[in-house]
């Protein structure tokens, strides 16, 4: 019998949890029990639970793109882009950024769902809190909204934030650090987006 060791288990974790989260459509994370990093300082919105698919119309990503945040010291941001895409009777939107720094790369995406089990929302309950040599999966709190927060050697890093069960905040870092990834999180209002009808 082989035995496979740690530094090949966690890359195939994370390989089989991408074919997963292709095949749902996007990448997200699950509510997990075991708390972790938190941001900000209290909740500004309540979450809205049970809402029903299309119950609200999607905010146009023309709005969405007035909460990504702009460059932190240091970095460059790229023009942002936005789309809408149709789902069932209704649609859905998102808007995108991409930032540079040297080598360093960040993305921070918004997404509103319109209650739809759409895009990030898809995989948000396939995620499980896990941590091995080479990095981790972990449940916790931004602003008070639900989280998850990945991190994989030897530099990636990812926060997915669930905002009222409707809008979801995703940030990546690629090739930077933990500071570089809370300052894009941190530099989002969230308490903007949960007020957003």
């Amino acid at each position: 019998m082989k035995i496979n060791s740690p530094k090949t288990i966690f890359p195939a974790l994370l390989l089989m949890l991408g074919i997963c989260l292709l095949a749902a459509g996007c990448t997200s994370a699950p509510p997990d029990t075991t708390p972790v990093t938190t941001y900000g300082t209290s909740a500004t919105g309540t979450a809205v639970s049970g809402a029903a698919q299309g119950s609200v119309s999607a905010v146009p990503f023309a709005t969405l793109i007035t909460y990504l945040p702009g460059a932190p010291a240091g970095w460059t941001a790229e023009e942002p882009a936005g789309a809408s895409w149709t789902v069932e009777d209704g649609q859905w939107t998102w808007a995108t950024r991409e930032y540079t720094k040297g080598d360093a790369t960040a993305t921070v995406l918004i997404q509103d769902s319109a209650y739809y089990d759409v895009g990030y929302w898809e995989a948000w309950d396939s995620f499980v809190s896990f941590e091995t040599t080479d990095g981790y999966y972990r449940s916790g709190t931004v602003s008070g909204h639900p989280s998850w927060e990945v991190f994989s050697k030897p530099a990636s890093y990812g926060t997915w934030i669930g905002v009222n069960e409707r809008f979801m905040v995703y940030v990546s870092v690629e090739d930077g650090t933990k500071q570089d990834l809370d300052a894009f999180v941190n530099a989002i209002n969230y308490g903007g987006l949960a007020n957003l009808k």
